[in-house]
């Protein structure tokens, strides 16, 4: 799918600069975690509002994108879990008393957060960060190298209204990964998947609490 505005560059631009930059630092400065999840299913609407503009949109191309290769997803689930072996690693050396504590300590809860949470958060996400991202600027960025990594930088910047530098650090890693996949599959079921494990495992292994919580101050 391709929406784009090919004769208007500077629309794009300042769409782009009001999405990823100018509304998270918006956040930032002034939302409480109520008006971040508000922010994050506008962006998500939003996102499927423009997406559907294309002449070419279909639920299902939109779903199941271009196909991905046993091959491929092969190697995407080797690469998670080398990178999940990691942040187990680096959890039990850095934050050992919270190795493990969310399944351990309140196992209903960890449970309902493993449904919910690819349902309320993932989804709207990679609508908003993949599906539209790569429809909206195909040919602008996304179709370059330095397309992923602008895609990785932008989600890690996003999650800066956490208010703690380990969200948007890894973030930002797992923003250049997810945007890979994407431009392979262009696939919105087989991103929330992906992106799904990666959460998951986060508030698994125990440091959950930076991705979700975070330091509010309202």
């Amino acid at each position: 799918m391709h929406v784009t505005t090919h004769n208007k560059p500077l629309i794009l631009i300042t769409e782009f600069l009001t999405l990823f930059i100018g509304i998270p630092m918006l956040l930032f400065f002034t939302a409480s975690r109520v008006g971040i999840y508000m922010a994050l299913w506008g962006a998500g609407i939003y996102a499927l509002v423009v997406l559907r503009r294309a002449p070419d949109f279909s639920w299902r191309r939109l779903w199941l994108g271009d196909g991905w290769s046993r091959a491929a997803q092969r190697r995407a689930f080797c690469r998670f879990v080398v990178l999940a072996a990691l942040v187990a690693v680096i959890t039990a050396v850095a934050m050992p008393e919270h190795l493990l504590q969310f399944p351990l300590s309140r196992f209903w809860v960890w449970l309902l957060v493993m449904v919910l949470y690819p349902l309320l958060s993932i989804v709207p996400q990679e609508l908003f960060f993949r599906s539209f991202y790569f429809a909206r600027y195909s040919g602008f960025v996304t179709e370059r190298a330095a397309g992923l990594l602008v895609n990785g930088l932008v989600f890690g910047f996003s999650h800066i209204v956490l208010n703690n530098w380990i969200a948007p650090s890894f973030c930002a890693i797992a923003g250049v990964i997810l945007a890979h996949s994407y431009r392979q599959h262009r696939s919105l079921k087989w991103a929330v998947i992906e992106h799904s494990l990666y959460g998951c495992w986060i508030f698994t292994i125990g440091i959950g609490w930076y991705f979700f919580t975070g330091n509010w101050r309202h």
